[in-house]
């Protein structure tokens, strides 16, 4: 068997070129340190004039409590029908809100306050697209809904907030009469036909000599058809009363106040940041 000697291999391979070493760095940075700085300087200069030019923001805060009761919420949910599902609206608190989003809602707050003028736009759907981008609306795992509204003017924030809460209101109240204008239909044509029936059944008792078992009979009916009636009546003077009303349905916990520190922009962050 032959000895095979193995021959050692030079390494060829050179330093790689990309590799730059800390020294050389720091030489070039040295070599620049002036300009360096002067950018530096310039850019966190630039974003003070910047910052000092941001109006102040200030975000004010109403908090509401919608209406609990299960009955109203199923009625406006049923009202909606197929809609509330392609809408992803799942509970009463999903309905509230998608309330206040609406345009029909958002159209009434604009034109309470003229925002087309404040807000210097055109058009009546510029207005409302701008009050959209300075209104958030959410809910709280409590049931609570928040909404809150930005502007310039602290006043006008708040203003905002609160129309919010009384369309909504008034929104639900609409939905509130309706539901109690079609109880009160109900019970007036079910009155009305108990009462053609108690007619009936007095005739009918007229008519029958009261020595006769035909008389106990009618007798018996007479006092069955005033009883319905009796009771068909207090529900319709219910109904006519719930019509009637009119109370807010909605519980405010925070109504919105003036804030008094602004919400942005925040100077120090921006300056930090460009500086950076």
């Amino acid at each position: 068997m032959e000895n095979q000697t193995n021959t050692p291999v030079p390494d060829n391979r050179q330093p790689d070129d990309d590799e730059i070493n800390l020294l050389d760095l720091l030489i070039v940075l040295a070599k620049h340190k002036k300009r360096i700085i002067g950018v530096t300087l310039a850019a966190a200069l630039m974003a003070v004039g910047y910052a000092l030019s941001l109006p102040n923001i200030y975000t004010a805060t109403a908090k509401i409590l919608p209406p609990q009761s299960q009955s109203s919420a199923s009625t406006m949910l049923s009202q909606l029908g197929g809609l509330a599902g392609m809408a992803g609206i799942k509970n009463p608190n999903d309905m509230y809100i998608a309330m206040l989003k609406s345009r029909s809602l958002m159209e009434k707050v604009v034109k309470r306050v003229d925002l087309q003028k404040v807000y210097k736009q055109e058009t009546l759907n510029g207005a409302m697209s701008a009050l959209e981008g300075s209104t958030v609306i959410s809910s709280d795992k409590g049931g609570f809904i928040t909404v809150e509204v930005s502007d310039k003017d602290p006043q006008l924030a708040a203003n905002l907030a609160n129309i919010f809460i009384e369309e909504l209101n008034k929104l639900l109240q609409t939905y509130s009469v309706t539901d109690a204008s079609q109880k009160r239909t109900f019970f007036d044509q079910q009155l009305r036909q108990a009462k053609d029936r108690l007619t009936d059944a007095e005739l009918v008792l007229d008519k029958t000599p009261n020595t006769s078992l035909q008389y106990l009979d009618a007798l018996r009916n007479l006092k069955y058809q005033e009883a319905v009636w009796e009771m068909l009546a207090k529900q319709f003077e219910m109904a006519k009363l719930d019509e009637a009303k009119d109370f807010p349905l909605i519980q405010v916990l925070d109504k919105a106040m003036p804030p008094e520190k602004k919400s942005k922009p925040k100077r120090s962050m921006v300056v930090m940041l460009a500086t950076l």
